[in-house]
């Protein structure tokens, strides 16, 4: 397995082509914005993107989710609680940085445990809300793709609609107690491990009643 990251967009949005180098087949998770570079890296790996998956539907995460599947013939999972986070006119706020955005249906709609295999690798969803109300953890072999839920010492907004920040501790202490180590890689800045989330995350550490 190989992970590719891009910071795309005006708030610095972690994508992720994750893809399995026999086969050559990929998935592409959260294009949040410039799909020309995301397209491009697809292109350079001589990539079949076969999936185009959501850890939730804010804006900053599906930007150019319209054009990559345009553009690949790929199938588009999103959480099912997220749906409507997919209109324009839900985006709130943000709704005027979103001009260029085009609406598309999803393929599958994503829930506690489904599984989307590409290649010889499986992307297995955890539904872990706080953040939004479909927000998701994909977990493909020793990683973990948190999405807003899980940041390097830190945890997503929990203040816009939809979000729960008593929703959130317990998504965040659903993690903290999986078994073994796994590579954090958010939906923002950098990477963690599950391991350092557990000693140096103070929500974490709230969460499981030691802070």
């Amino acid at each position: 397995m190989k992970v590719l990251q891009l910071c795309v967009g005006m708030v610095a949005t972690n994508c992720y082509i994750v893809f399995d180098e026999q086969s050559r087949e990929a998935v592409v998770i959260d294009p949040g914005d410039s799909a020309p570079s995301i397209l491009h890296a697809v292109d350079e790996e001589k990539l079949t993107v076969k999936y185009v998956l959501l850890t939730h539907a804010h804006f900053d995460h599906i930007l150019a989710a319209h054009e990559v599947l345009e553009k690949t013939g790929a199938q588009y999972v999103v959480p099912e609680a997220d749906t409507w986070l997919l209109k324009r006119e839900n985006m709130g706020q943000f709704r005027a940085l979103a001009r260029s955005y085009v609406q598309d249906t999803p393929d599958i709609l994503a829930t506690e445990g489904t599984q989307i295999t590409f290649g010889g690798l499986t992307a297995t969803y955890m539904n872990t809300p706080g953040h939004t109300p479909g927000s998701s953890v994909i977990q493909i072999e020793d990683c973990l793709f948190t999405g807003d839920t899980l940041f390097r010492h830190e945890c997503g907004r929990c203040d816009l609609e939809g979000g729960d920040f008593s929703v959130m501790l317990r998504s965040l202490k659903r993690l903290h107690d999986l078994e073994g180590d796994y590579k954090v890689l958010p939906g923002h800045e950098g990477i963690s491990t599950l391991s350092e989330e557990r000693v140096a995350n103070p929500y974490m550490l709230q969460a499981v009643g030691k802070r």
